[in-house]
């Protein structure tokens, strides 16, 4: 096993404010910061540029393979043409002043960020003109261990305990560069994200205390694509706000609203909140511009809508989301709050949740969450080669 490679840099920013990045190991850094988002977005750029235009650059390599031709230059010229960015300012001013100061730390256009940073849509794109979606994400003959897709879960007690565990599945090129902001705004308030190269946000913890353990709605984007419906119609806002705003979230009303500000969003997320003191939310959007969600003890969600069916999401659909979401419900059937992490972690790496690392999807990290009452403790898990990366929001 390599040893945890953990680098501890101290700074004040040009606008005052305090920052601290830790590398964890070769794949998990984390930036800790106070000030603005802006001023996040700037010090993120900064100091992660080289892991971050490495990274856009491995995703532009990918994109080819997914789809030939596909590329991020010909994704952010889309972009551009749709406002994307523009369209991100007036729904989110807050992720739109990260992305804007990442973009001028790192000399490059938001939308081409934006391109990168909102990734579901360009799979969604690939799916959609015949290259690799959510349906086919590996190469033909090439299948180290089926396709990957998340699947999330959680228990609470409602008085000030619960625990949450997370598999995030994707794209080969997150294996490493991985960022984790734990940022602390001007209001002294903190929220925790994990994101890949600073771009794609996958969970973390809101303002509130809340563990937001995130995924993907496969089965909502094809419902588009099956009614032959626009990924960036001129009435969609950018999926980036629900992607980064989720995490200024105080209460579950605060992301109920957040999720219903909008009737059409260019992707489909869903969020399963733990909050110690009280029951567990699942929350989604769905083509069409319903918003679901339902609160309960004990929750689990893979990529497939667990309040609208639909005939297509079969066996095989998005590496089987039917038995990944039956396997995390009976596993949560029998698990407490006083369900250890060694036991979910166990749980998470086992088939049909596990995926392996294939050469374009597998997963990429494997998250255990422990909340007691409004101190969340993240303890990441990547491969047999690292050591897990613990990181608090106290």
């Amino acid at each position: 096993m390599r040893k945890s490679v953990i680098v501890t840099l101290f700074a004040v920013s040009a606008f005052g404010a305090k920052a601290e990045l830790i590398q964890h190991t070769d794949q998990i850094a984390e930036v800790k910061f106070t000030g603005s988002s802006y001023e996040l977005g700037k010090h993120v750029g900064a100091v992660a540029k080289d892991q971050i235009l490495d990274g856009i650059k491995r995703f532009d390599s990918t994109l080819d393979v997914m789809l030939p031709g596909l590329s991020i230059s010909k994704l952010s010229t889309s972009f551009k043409e749709k406002n994307v960015y523009d369209k991100l300012q007036k729904a989110s001013p807050d992720a739109a002043a990260y992305i804007g100061g990442l973009a001028e730390s790192l000399d490059k256009d938001p939308d081409l960020l934006l391109a990168v940073g909102m990734s579901d849509e360009a799979i969604l794109e690939s799916q959609r003109n015949g290259g690799m979606g959510f349906l086919q994400t590996e190469k033909t003959g090439h299948d180290p261990k089926a396709p990957a897709k998340c699947t999330v879960m959680g228990v609470s007690d409602g008085k000030g305990k619960a625990w949450g565990q997370a598999n995030f599945d994707y794209m080969g090129i997150n294996y490493k560069g991985l960022i984790v902001l734990n940022h602390t705004d001007t209001d002294g308030k903190t929220r925790v994200i994990q994101t890949w190269a600073g771009l794609i946000p996958y969970g973390g913890v809101s303002k509130g205390g809340q563990a937001m353990l995130m995924n993907t709605m496969a089965d909502e984007g094809t419902a588009r694509q099956n009614a032959n419906s626009d990924i960036l119609s001129e009435t969609a806002t950018p999926s980036y706000y629900l992607s980064w705003d989720a995490y200024n979230a105080e209460s579950y009303r605060d992301v109920i609203d957040m999720y219903k500000a909008y009737p059409e969003y260019t992707a489909f997320f869903t969020y399963t909140v733990v909050d110690a003191n009280r029951k567990i939310m699942n929350i989604e959007n769905n083509y069409g511009g319903d918003v679901s969600y339902s609160i309960s003890n004990k929750q689990a969600h893979a990529n497939h809508s667990i309040f609208h069916s639909k005939d297509f999401v079969h066996h095989d659909f998005a590496a089987h989301s039917l038995d990944r979401q039956k396997a995390a419900e009976r596993f949560i059937q029998s698990a407490t709050v006083n369900t250890t992490k060694a036991e979910t972690q166990s749980f998470a790496e086992t088939k049909p949740l596990w995926k392996g690392r294939g050469e374009l999807m597998g997963t990429v990290t494997s998250t255990r969450f422990e909340v007691d009452k409004k101190k969340v403790d993240m303890y990441i898990k990547t491969d047999a080669e690292y050591p897990e990366v613990h990181i608090k929001n106290y």
